[in-house]
């Protein structure tokens, strides 16, 4: 996410010094007199004043409203920054001249991906004009006066209108409880409205905003009662501490970062949320996930911030909207002696307008969070602690008292964190020993802590696919994995006599733990009791330790998966250990579609209520290698694309200059060949159009780095198969012309026909016996086969374009060249080369799990797989043989008997054609 926030930074900053020296001219401005001189008055600066502004210089905040110019979302968070330019003192005591901006954004605008050049697709989502109503920024100038802590502002912006219009937009920005000391109960909230009449095209609905003070804080809160309601915890085990050697407790690693996984659970009284939920909005439900934020470190009292916490029904509920009905703001401090983070949290109340009536009400709420310093199979939390209430069970507002733990590893790289192993024994009963097999060459597996031990995964339960997972290490032997390290791929052992990091005998035997994660997919529903996705509203965790031998690849660990509850939220920590978690991983050598195999079976009877059935695992070996071959194979396919469509326009432009030559060959050219070969470069052309309207900007993309001769390609592509689309297009209409203008062949027309009447049934019928039999494999997936197959189908019937005229050949029974040998031997040789491809791809690259990567041979753009590349390429042969023949010894050394006419269509001269007309009249 850093290159996210590297953007957003840049954005900002080239805004800012673009519109700098436009920021100070009033020329320009609304009128301050007319809007702003009765709330704050104006007077002439006189100096540049040193003195802070309470918001410090960039603050950031929540915004609602403003409909009109920036499109809301009620799913994603809208973030509103006050950036400063310059505090000038005026004639007047306590009465400052400022000037800044006011930037309204919608999250995740400023990502930058790529997505395949394949047909269909489309690469820099933010270009879209759509996106463009994704920010607005006001350049400000006005008043703060400290004394009544009001700011007034007025200024100007360009947005856009829904649909596209340039707008011109003048606003007065309002804001109270500006002043230079704050505490808990200070929320800065305003607004900036629209100067514009309500009919004007430039009016817009206004913003209310809302930001917490940075200058000149006072902590209030850590006052002896709080302390004693700390002190009287029952939990003594000391917590890691954190380490501030380099750094000081603001910077400290992870109370510096936003952790957004806390998992609460709930005592076994908690059915509803009735005295069970620390916020008063959660609609008859139990929030599921706790996100806690640091507002502000304190740089004068030690070890003392300010945090935010938001509590969610599901983790992807965490960047979804704001609701300050669901959030506590609150000040902490980290009790060096117990290695404690305490926090004292306040309620937020009264939002039911606007967020400018929101304060600060009830602070009875309490928290404790501690960085346990050793991590086990059973209790592998990184964090953990609890939070509960200091009013009594007759009060208002009293919930029972709830533990959170996460499974992130936020701990790794702490001084003194620990993994115990506790299973080894178990893992080595469970699985046999496996050693390195002999005479295997020079064979190589992963590291043991290597990032390719971390990887995604399909599951499959009862051969059906139902979910995804990740598996991640979180140890190997002594050593704590790093799972924030960016992805970077480690370098693998160049021979066996390398050393790798940690050994626990001469065979590569490594005692390893993991965190596996599976969550069921969206379009997965599954009712039997025994199935480990039974009852489970969130992920399902489990965590594992095992062994694993760098010799042969074998991974298998005992694991603890966390025991889903029938009320949709945890109820304490219960586990079940008796899971055994298999991984079989290929050599990095493997170049011929390695995949990573893995199972996860419960060790439980059948009859006990725990067991449940087996699980397949998958996952894509994508190693370094594979990586380099990847981006090697990708490059391969832009080109057999490139090649592909250029010769495509070649045989095009090769048949229009046969029908030139040969003007009397149009009417016999079938016009549902033309038609399909025509669809056949409309469509991708269509579909890049519907990607630019309708791609979202959340979608799996794949990002390379060559960019730009990524989309120098594919506006290659786009152009070559536009003019072959247009080559096409005018080679339909010359046969439709010419069809409309032969009078003298009407019969023609009920060839057409016949031949429709038996090509149409044809396609239908093949296109139904597909989807049933696919259907029949995979029957909770319906509707998705439905558009893949139309898809596939499409292609399908592409490879087949020649089987209308071979048809419409029969009925005619013509004699002539209708189709030029270079267009439809050419033709079909740029149909069938994919599959050759696919062939070829299938036995030298590992299989591909993101559809996104694929570039030439797409498998939602035709049939692919080993026996439709033998058959497909075979029929369209074939095809192209009985064209042949056709053409060179008449339709009739083809077709059954019943199918042969003594109706021959031919173009007839027509200066022959007036010959024996007159000779008719003169016999006459």
């Amino acid at each position: 996410m850093f290159m996210d926030s590297f953007l957003s930074s840049m954005f900002f900053f080239l805004f800012t010094f673009s519109s700098f020296n436009h920021v100070f001219s009033y020329a320009s401005q609304p009128s301050y007199n007319d809007h702003c001189a009765s709330l704050v008055p104006k007077s002439t600066p006189t100096e540049f004043s040193s003195k802070s502004f309470p918001l410090g210089v960039q603050n950031t905040g929540y915004f609602t409203g403003g409909d009109r110019i920036i499109d809301f979302d009620t799913t994603r968070k809208h973030y509103f920054t006050f950036q400063m330019m310059h505090t000038y003192a005026t004639q007047i005591h306590g009465l400052f001249s400022i000037a800044g901006t006011a930037s309204f954004i919608r999250t995740n605008i400023f990502s930058y991906q790529v997505r395949n050049i394949s047909y269909g697709a489309r690469s820099s989502n933010w270009r879209k004009r759509g996106n463009r109503r994704g920010y607005v920024t006001f350049n400000l100038v006005g008043f703060w006066y400290e004394t009544s802590g009001k700011v007034c502002m007025v200024g100007t912006s360009k947005s856009y209108s829904r649909t596209g219009n340039s707008l011109n937009l003048d606003a007065v920005f309002k804001l109270n409880n500006v002043y230079n000391a704050s505490n808990i109960s200070s929320l800065i909230s305003g607004s900036l409205e629209s100067l514009s009449s309500k009919k004007d095209e430039n009016y817009f609905e206004p913003f209310s905003v809302l930001m917490f003070p940075k200058g000149n804080y006072n902590y209030t809160l850590d006052s002896i009662e709080a302390e004693n309601d700390f002190s009287s915890e029952s939990d003594t085990e000391k917590g890691l501490s954190l380490n501030m050697e380099s750094s000081s407790f603001c910077s400290s690693y992870p109370l510096s970062r936003v952790i957004r996984r806390l998992w609460l659970e709930y005592s076994n009284e908690c059915i509803s949320s009735k005295n069970c939920s620390p916020i008063s909005e959660n609609y008859g439900q139990l929030p599921s996930v706790l996100s806690l934020k640091g507002i502000e470190c304190s740089v004068t009292k030690k070890y003392m911030l300010r945090v935010q916490m938001e509590f969610v029904n599901g983790y992807s509920q965490i960047n979804q909207g704001f609701n300050p009905k669901n959030m506590l703001v609150g000040e902490g401090w980290w009790d060096e002696k117990k290695n404690r983070l305490y926090v004292v949290a306040c309620n937020m109340i009264g939002m039911e307008t606007s967020l400018d009536r929101i304060h600060v009400g009830d602070c009875s709420i309490r928290l404790r969070l501690r960085l346990p310093s050793i991590l086990s199979l059973k209790n592998s939390s990184s964090i953990e602690g609890q939070i509960w209430t200091n009013k009594t069970v007759t009060d208002p507002g009293y919930f029972k008292r709830i533990t959170f733990r996460t499974d992130e590893v936020l701990g790794v790289g702490s001084q003194g964190l620990k993994y115990k192993y506790s299973q080894i024994d178990r893992v080595k009963q469970s699985c046999p020993a496996n050693k390195p097999v002999k005479n295997q060459g020079s064979r190589r597996y992963p590291d043991a802590d290597s990032y390719n031990m971390r990887f995604d995964m399909s599951v499959r339960e009862s051969y059906r696919r139902v979910a995804w997972g990740y598996s991640t290490p979180l140890s190997v032997g002594d050593h704590f994995y790093d799972s924030h390290s960016g992805g970077n791929f480690k370098s693998l052992p160049s021979s066996k006599t390398q050393v790798p990091n940690v050994i626990v005998n001469n065979d590569s035997l490594f005692n390893i733990s993991y965190k596996i994660g599976i969550s069921l997919r969206s379009n997965s529903t599954l009712s039997d009791r025994n199935s480990l996705f039974y009852l489970s509203s969130e992920t399902v965790k489990i965590s594992a330790e095992g062994i694993y031998n760098a010799g042969t690849g074998t991974l298998c660990m005992v694991g603890c998966r966390d025991l889903p509850s029938n009320r949709g939220v945890s109820i304490t920590h219960s586990v079940d250990c008796e899971v055994l978690v298999k991984f079989q991983i290929p050599s990095v050598d493997a170049n011929n579609g390695s995949y990573i195999k893995g199972s996860i079976e419960s060790m439980r009877k059948k009859f006990d209520p725990l067991y449940f059935k087996p699980l397949d695992l998958s996952s894509a070996a994508f190693f370094t290698e594979a990586a380099k071959e990847a981006v090697w194979r990708m490059d391969m396919e832009v080109t057999m694309v490139l090649i592909s469509t250029t010769l495509a326009c070649v045989f095009v432009g090769l048949q229009l200059y046969h029908v030139k030559k040969h003007p009397n060959v149009l009417p016999l050219t079938s016009l549902i060949m033309m038609s399909i070969l025509t669809l056949g470069h409309m469509i991708p052309l269509v579909l890049n159009f519907e990607a630019l309207l309708t791609q979202k900007p959340n979608n799996n993309n794949i990002v390379l780095e060559n960019v730009g001769w990524l989309e120098v390609n594919e506006i290659s592509v786009r152009l070559i198969t536009m003019v072959a689309f247009l080559l096409q297009f005018r080679l339909l209409q010359m046969t439709w012309s010419s069809r409309k203008s032969d009078e003298g062949n009407k019969g023609l027309w009920d060839a057409e026909i016949k031949a429709a009447y038996v090509t149409l049934p044809l396609y239908a019928a093949g296109l139904l016996i597909a989807l049933l039999l696919k259907s029949k494999m995979n029957g909770d997936k319906v509707p998705m086969l439905i558009t893949v197959y139309f898809k596939s189908y499409g292609g399908f019937l592409l490879d087949g374009f020649l089987l209308p005229q071979i048809i419409l050949n029969m009925f005619s029974n013509m004699k002539d060249n209708v189709l030029s040998c270079s267009f439809y031997f050419g033709t079909t040789f740029v149909r069938l080369l994919p599959h050759a491809y696919d062939l070829y791809r299938t036995h030298n690259y590992a299989d591909i799990i993101d559809n996104e990567s694929y570039v030439y041979a797409v498998p939602s753009a035709d049939f692919y797989s080993t026996a439709w590349d033998i058959v497909i390429p075979l029929g369209g042969i074939l095809f192209a043989i009985i064209i042949y023949l056709q053409q060179c010894y008449g339709s009739r050394c083809v077709p059954p008997r019943r199918f042969k006419s003594s109706h021959v269509y031919e173009k007839v001269n027509e200066s022959k054609a007036e010959v024996e007309t007159i000779n008719l009249n003169v016999s006459r």
